[in-house]
């Protein structure tokens, strides 16, 4: 009789802290938010100082553009921009696939093959090395530091040889710029599964 009683306490006791528990995740879901929801709502106005001074931002993936050049890309596309390459080299990377090289005056594009192998090669990585090719916002090779972060805030991380800054994307996907002396040497932005 006692086992029998203590036993059936010991799953009154379990319910009761599975519904507690249960109770408080939900709650935790709404309260959440509105926090969230109220911290957003007042810095709004100070969002764009902020940035720039204490905290990175990540970078829509659709500013990923060097030359008239973007992430995703045809082929076909790239070379009606930029016409035609001084070399295409085909490659193979083991995990990735076909890819193919096309070397222009200052600028490298690489592209990978289509999931399908149907022939199609699509752009997964630029790098710029020449001041004749800018990102969409106006940064080139030889521009100062300076001017990046005014431009793009606080980078991810960085030090006086690379600035790198995190991408709003949902592969992996980086973009990142080279220094040397306090000035752009090298853009790259790419997206690492293509």
């Amino acid at each position: 009789m006692k086992l029998t009683a203590n036993y059936h306490y010991q799953n009154q006791f379990k319910q009761v802290l599975f519904s507690a528990g249960t109770i408080l995740s939900l709650a935790s879901l709404f309260v959440q938010p509105l926090a969230v929801q109220a911290l957003s709502t007042s810095t709004n106005t100070n969002y764009q100082i902020s940035q720039n001074n204490q905290q990175f931002k990540k970078l829509p993936y659709k500013r990923l553009v060097i030359g008239s050049v973007s992430l995703g890309m045809s082929e076909t596309q790239v070379r009606k921009a930029l016409g035609k390459p001084l070399s295409a080299k085909n490659g193979y990377e083991a995990i990735a696939g076909k890819t193919r090289t096309l070397q222009y005056s200052g600028l490298t594009v690489k592209l990978l093959e289509d999931i399908k192998p149907t022939g199609k090669y699509f752009v997964y990585e630029i790098e710029a090395t020449s001041s004749k090719y800018a990102t969409v916002d106006g940064i080139k090779v030889g521009d100062n530091t300076s001017k990046v972060t005014r431009i793009y805030g606080k980078p991810e991380s960085g030090d006086t040889t690379r600035l790198s800054y995190a991408v709003d994307y949902s592969s992996p996907t980086y973009f990142n710029f080279t220094l040397e002396k306090g000035k752009v040497k090298k853009i790259v932005c790419g997206d690492f599964l293509g």
